[in-house]
């Protein structure tokens, strides 16, 4: 009861300062109406509602990372610019992406997050994520938009947590740009990226990239020393390609397609514990996909698109029961079409289909299995009132072993003026149970899939605001709280059998706060805080989860000018469960700057972990292992990447 007391003042607060803010900016925007202008928050964002909506107009939690902040900041990869997301954790050892544990992505604590390129939903079925050090590299990405909150109404299963949309490069100008960088641990960082277009409407934009590191270290907290993890390498390529055709006016026709080969070391075993032995991996993905669009420029847009993912992954091992050998392929064709009703009035409609057949003849016996979906959804956008907006939407899903699910959804934003915005969204989700999940046989561990499985299912409450108290000051908040049933978990049985289960439920609650502040025209601030708590209840009652990180931080400083552009960034965490991670908290400081000689000549810096810090992302499965590197998954110590990029 008392929780629920807590809650309902939470949201009372949410909603009331929504309310206050947005009329104190009305007021604000009015007495500087012309220096707000230029900091207006009128970004595009096409996830939440899968049409092109200003982000003031979208009654959702949505943040973009934009293609000038991708260009500012020295990301090695799209995991690091995801992590500037506040509510978004990324399960990372350092590692480069072993297995399928490590380098994850969470949006509130959530691993049910739907991932897409361009719109193209890429998860795997084995395990329904999709590692973040897959994703396209950062010189093939326009923009970034991470929506955090039901996403099922529009997406269907695996969008619980929420939904990241890879927003990819079109061929524009021609221009060719090249990258080169290096630093510790004999870190190399290549990439290519080469755009042009023509008179007869054929855009063409390609990238080649090569990353690759030696073993890397990590800080002992229990003795302070610093120790090399042996076999921790890795070794990664990767290629994309796309071709745009306008044809006419409004059409356009696209064809995409992505490479990535990753080989390296595995050097962690069970949670916890450090293998220094050979085993090792490799993981390719080759998608490809056909995109018709129509009407772009009208409110009547639509499109049709057809693709094909394919994913393949072998880990080497000296122990049998450790090697895996499997391949994904998907198919998946869907279209959508758009209509305006009436001035104030739109709606969105679409079908969507995909199979996918997985073949692990080491860890299901028979090898080959497959699932398949078929959904229908619809959305409709009502402005019932100046200001006030209305988003209703349904979605009907036939998986193959989750059966038929409705997952409807419902929003309301409150826009006050273009810099200020409240929202209340509701939405049911579903999750159907992976194929790891109904088909592993791993009889040397005990290990067994269950066919029994039913489909996760619950409903995910997002309240928040957006708004400018003055012309150099931004401030967002949101709450959500989810309810899951038959969540599903690996549970050992009386007979010491280890398979997944449906536990009775799990909670989620969660508060984000976020300001930007412009110091001047050359300095500027920003601070984020999260807020998590998840329980579980295996039968016996209500938990805390002990692998949350309750409390997050992040802060930042740049200075930026003409020439030069320097980021300080503190990370932090307090209240972490003692068994499951080496300490209740942790900070790191991260500096990376910029120079840029003309405007073709960029150099760049990075130096991260700053202050050497002991700390770890991911937390050890077990919370009885008995540790003997008072590690569980290690992130890196101090290291630095140095580097030049050039535009011809």
């Amino acid at each position: 009861m008392k929780k629920d007391v807590r809650k309902s003042k939470t949201l009372s607060i949410l909603l009331t300062c929504a309310t206050m803010a947005g009329y104190s900016s009305t007021f604000v925007a009015t007495a500087h109406a012309a220096e707000m202008k230029e900091f207006s928050l009128d970004t595009v964002v096409v996830t939440a509602s899968r049409v092109q909506t200003n982000k003031v107009d979208t009654p959702a939690n949505i943040d973009v990372i934009t293609n000038e902040k991708l260009n500012t900041n020295n990301y090695a990869d799209a995991a690091d610019a995801l992590r500037d997301v506040p509510g978004v954790n990324i399960l990372s050892a350092g590692t480069g992406g072993v297995n399928m544990g490590q380098d994850q992505i969470l949006l509130n604590g959530d691993s049910r997050v739907l991932v897409m390129i361009d719109g193209r939903r890429v998860n795997v079925a084995s395990t329904g994520t999709y590692s973040s050090s897959w994703l396209p590299p950062i010189n093939a990405i326009e923009k970034i938009e991470v929506l955090k909150g039901s996403g099922s109404a529009l997406y269907g299963t695996d969008a619980v947590g929420g939904v990241i949309n890879i927003i990819t490069k079109s061929g524009t100008k021609t221009q060719v740009t090249a990258k080169v960088a290096g630093g510790s641990w004999g870190t190399e960082q290549y990439g290519v990226s080469a755009s042009g277009s023509k008179e007869n409407g054929v855009g063409l934009f390609v990238t080649a990239n090569k990353n690759r590191r030696g073993n890397y270290s990590y800080k002992n907290r229990a003795t302070g020393d610093v120790s090399e993890i042996a076999n921790s390498y890795y070794d990664s390529t990767g290629a994309t390609i796309k071709i745009d055709k306008k044809i006419g006016k409004d059409n356009k026709l696209t064809l995409a397609a992505e490479h990535f080969l990753s080989v390296g070391g595995s050097p962690f075993g069970t949670p916890g514990y450090v293998n220094t032995a050979s085993d090792s991996y490799e993981r390719l993905n080759n998608n490809v996909s056909l995109r018709y669009d129509w009407n772009l420029a009208k409110d009547n847009a639509g499109f049709v698109q057809a693709y094909k993912n394919y994913h393949h992954a072998n880990f080497y091992s000296t122990i049998v029961d450790n090697v895996s050998d499997f391949n994904e392929d998907k198919y998946g064709i869907e279209a959508q079409q758009n209509w305006k009703l009436a001035e104030n009035n739109h709606f969105t409609a679409g079908i969507d289909y995909y199979d996918t057949k997985v073949t692990n003849n080491s860890l299901y016996e028979n090898g080959d299995k497959s699932v398949n979906n078929k959904a229908v959804y619809m959305e409709d956008r009502w402005g019932f009132a100046p200001s006030w907006q209305l988003n209703s939407g349904l979605r009907y899903d036939k998986h193959s072993t989750a059966g038929g699910k409705f997952t409807p959804h419902f929003a309301v934003n409150k826009k006050f003026n273009e810099d200020s915005n409240a929202y209340i969204s509701w939405g049911r989700v579903f999750n159907a149970p992976n194929t790891d999940t109904l088909f592993w046989y791993q009889p040397g561990y005990s290990m067994f899939g269950n066919l029994d499985l039913k489909p996760e299912t619950g409903s995910v409450l997002t309240v928040g605001f957006n708004t400018k108290t003055s012309a150099s000051t931004s401030v967002s908040a949101s709450y959500f709280n989810s309810k899951i049933d038959d969540a599903i978990d690996w549970e050992s049985d009386a007979n010491y059998l280890y398979k997944p289960v449906n536990i009775d439920s799990e909670k989620r609650h969660g508060i984000e706060l976020a300001v930007n502040h412009k110091l001047s025209d050359n300095w500027s601030l920003n601070a984020s805080y999260t807020y998590l708590h998840i329980e579980k209840d295996k039968g016996s009652g209500f938990a805390t989860d002990g692998a949350t990180k309750p409390n997050v931080y992040r802060a930042g400083v740049r200075y930026k000018n003409a020439k030069w552009i320097a980021d300080l960034t503190l990370r932090a965490g307090t209240g972490q469960d003692t068994t499951r991670y080496t300490s209740s908290s942790y900070a790191t400081l991260d500096l990376g700057a910029q120079y840029k000689i003309n405007k073709n000549i960029k150099l760049f810096a990075q130096l991260n972990n700053l202050n050497n810090a002991a700390y770890e992302e991911m937390a050890n499965s077990y919370n009885t292992w008995t540790n003997s590197i008072n590690c569980y998954y290690p992130m890196p110590s101090r290291n630095f990447v140095v580097g030049m990029e050039y535009n011809f």
